[in-house]
């Protein structure tokens, strides 16, 4: 068994950002805000009904379009009202 000095520092850091920013985005849109998520090539904007496309997983942020799920983690994402 390894001793904490032994493992990984931050080993669940992109799983725990990718919860936070999850959460944020979801009472984001419960409150009746969008929310913009950007690449270099396309800029989609998510509403009220799409609460159910983000999910947050120990590899990152994923949102869905159509029936894949890509990883958000380094793209442009903007809330608005």
């Amino acid at each position: 068994m390894k001793t904490n000095d032994q493992m990984k520092p931050d080993r669940y850091l992109r799983w725990h950002k990718a919860r936070q920013l999850h959460r944020r985005i979801v009472e984001h849109l419960a409150s009746g805000g969008q929310v913009m998520v950007a690449t270099h090539t396309r800029v989609t904007i998510f509403k009220t009904t799409h609460v159910d496309y983000f999910k947050a997983e120990r590899s990152g942020l994923y949102a869905r379009y159509g029936k894949r799920w890509d990883c958000i983690d380094y793209c442009a994402i903007r809330f608005s009202k």
